[in-house]
């Protein structure tokens, strides 16, 4: 018997559960997206893109193995995924001493890397590594680069070819229940989809589209700063490692044509997203500029570039810095995928493909991402915890 499966979103994730379920037997799948195709209104379209493969869980670091392993098996023009390498640079000595601790949870997960002084740090990376003020840095050569746009692409492409549809211009405007399984969804089109099961993969607007349906998904969606440099007259063969200063919550890229700095020092708060098109909002001046400034402050003084672009994005953080991966325990039939970056989308998606197809789970700890664990919490606590998170992103635990 065919199950017919809806997925709301057609970012990366959801492009990719539609790419998966669609190779195996039995499933009729339709996505459908509120933007126009091609148009990435959400976080996909606005991520810097950077697949960072360690990470304290090892649940996560599984999922961003996945993602590795999906994304480089894709075809596409230009390169979607490019191992750049990534560096993680210690400008003071407790930064060093998390370093060197990150070495070895390397080791013990089987993943390459590598400690690199000064010197050699700043050779592989000469923007972004100032000599005079590293004291040393954790080198991952199987970290990359990815154009979440271009990824996206080839998954609906796949997808689309193994018989998949994709509606684009089409909202989500209720659920259609009966008692407490999921049956179908109504469309802004002013139509009724049915389907045996339904999956959020909405990004920002995943809790909005959960509440739909009476489930509480506490997302916090956070507006996040990054501004790029001006372009560049020719862009070398081979791009740089992106940087990270995980104590400084600040990351530098290499785009090629340009380079871009991050941060996560800004204080929020959160963001009402219901009535917003885009993933993105104005620049707020007074909330990000200083930390932007700081954060180029940590570049070699030759290579502090001025800013030509400034971008607001927003992604989704949660309480507890994991994301909601799964299927709902109240509402049957509808699964949620939120929380996602581009390091775990493609990952996550592969992870709901087999629980969909009733397959044993490839990885362990799936229960720590579970939509409906925070049930009973107070969601201006949640909002809290998460915005602390935020700040917090690449900190060691307490």
């Amino acid at each position: 018997m065919t199950r017919r499966v809806l997925i709301i979103g057609a970012g990366i994730v959801g492009a990719a559960v539609a790419d998966g379920l669609a190779r195996r037997e039995g499933f009729e799948v339709t996505v459908v997206d509120r933007g126009p195709r091609g148009g990435l209104l959400g976080a996909t379209g606005h991520a810097p893109g950077f697949v960072t493969v360690l990470s304290e869980s090892p649940v996560l670091t599984e999922l961003a193995l996945g993602s590795a392993d999906l994304y480089s098996g894709l075809t596409t023009q230009p390169s979607g995924f490019d191992r750049i390498g990534g560096l993680e640079v210690a400008v003071t000595e407790s930064a060093l001493g998390h370093v060197e601790r990150r070495s070895r949870m390397a080791a013990s997960m089987g993943i390459d890397a590598r400690i690199l002084g000064p010197g050699e740090a700043a050779t592989l990376a000469p923007t972004f590594v100032d000599p005079e003020t590293c004291l040393g840095a954790l080198y991952f050569p199987g970290d990359a680069a990815a154009r979440g746009s271009v990824l996206t692409g080839a998954l609906v492409a796949r997808a689309e070819e193994a018989g998949s549809r994709f509606r684009y211009d089409t909202a989500c405007t209720a659920f259609s229940l009966r008692g407490s399984r999921v049956t179908g969804v109504r469309t802004s089109a002013g139509e009724r989809i049915d389907a045996d099961d339904v999956v959020i993969a909405a990004g920002i607007w995943a809790s909005q589209i959960a509440s739909l349906a009476g489930l509480d998904a506490p997302l916090t969606p956070i507006a996040h700063p990054y501004v790029y440099g001006p372009t560049r007259r020719k862009a070398p063969s081979a791009p740089q490692p992106f940087v990270k200063w995980r104590t400084e919550t600040v990351y530098a890229r290499d785009h090629g044509d340009r380079f871009g700095i991050g941060t996560h020092t800004n204080d929020g708060p959160a963001v009402d997203v219901a009535a917003l098109h885009e993933a993105e909002l104005p620049w707020p001046a007074n909330d990000f500029d200083s930390g932007i400034e700081s954060a180029l402050r940590l570049l070699p003084p030759d290579h502090r570039f001025g800013v030509a672009e400034r971008l607001n994005g927003m992604f989704s953080m949660t309480a507890d810095g994991m994301p909601l991966l799964g299927p709902s325990t109240s509402v049957d039939g509808l699964w949620i995928a939120g929380s996602l970056w581009l390091t775990h989308a493609g990952g996550a998606a592969r992870v709901l493909v087999d629980l969909m197809s009733g397959h044993a789970p490839r990885i362990d700890g799936l229960d720590a991402m579970l939509p409906e664990r925070f049930a009973g919490h107070e969601r201006d606590d949640l909002t809290a915890r998460a915005l602390n998170n935020y700040r917090r992103i690449w900190m060691p635990a307490d």
